[in-house]
């Protein structure tokens, strides 16, 4: 559409979605060692997608690396809008898709159990019994104790600065100051320019590249063959 609809921007909605797309606009012409990373992520997701899972013994868990993917590209969106609070939500999504796949792949047993999870409660009891992250990393570790490390620690930070409503997902962005007897607080819903928006670049590049690096030893010929291998090296030098 070369022009915005009638009335857009007659409300603050439609006002606070341009400044966020301002701000995308930004962030692309300004950091492009962050966007560029971002780009190269989004690659390795769909050469994954289409090349390599097409034909393969994993295929259930290519659902949860498209999901993967879907998240992930929210996250990118939310950093690059400087929506940080938002972003980390986003980037547990990733990790816990991610996480889920790569658990039902070297569990393809536990398919069934998934799948029956609204069947009834004793179901979704058993889901909640077996389901767990730190299960899931634990499957991680046993054959990348650094992805698993990687992951893990990129999960806790999500959780601390916006997957969760924790202190520090508040004070981030929230500020104070006297205002005759009173005092005002103001908190951020987008973040201008500094630390705190840096590290959400960083935490998104990272989990992006998390995500994709966990599958790699379960299908180390195919990630060599389609150059994933490369080029997950290639992204996660400086991260």
């Amino acid at each position: 559409m070369e022009h915005p609809p009638e009335r857009w921007g007659a409300d603050e909605v439609t006002r606070f979605l341009d400044v966020v797309r301002n701000n995308q606009f930004a962030t692309f012409a300004n950091r492009h060692e962050i966007f560029g990373g971002y780009i190269d992520t989004d690659i390795g997701f769909r050469t994954l997608i289409n090349d390599g899972l097409h034909h393969s013994k994993l295929w259930f868990s290519g659902f949860f690396v498209t999901r993967a993917h879907s998240a992930f590209l929210a996250a990118v969106s939310a950093a690059c809008s400087a929506q940080v609070v938002e972003a980390y939500a986003m980037n547990r999504v990733v990790l816990e898709n991610a996480l889920y796949g790569f658990f039902l792949a070297r569990k393809p047993e536990l398919r069934e159990t998934w799948l029956k999870r609204h069947d009834d409660d004793a179901s979704l009891r058993e889901v909640r019994r077996v389901f767990k992250i730190a299960d899931m990393l634990e499957a991680l570790r046993a054959v990348d104790a650094t992805e698993a490390d990687a992951a893990n620690e990129l999960y806790q930070r999500a959780i601390d600065y916006g997957a969760h409503p924790n202190e520090r997902a508040l004070t981030q962005g929230l500020r104070d100051e006297k205002a005759g007897e009173d005092v005002r607080f103001d908190t951020n819903y987008l973040f201008p320019q500094g630390a705190a928006l840096e590290l959400c670049y960083k935490t998104t590049a990272q989990t992006g590249v998390c995500a994709l690096a966990m599958y790699r030893p379960l299908m180390k010929e195919r990630y060599d063959v389609l150059d994933l291998t490369g080029r997950l090296d290639h992204l996660k030098k400086g991260l």
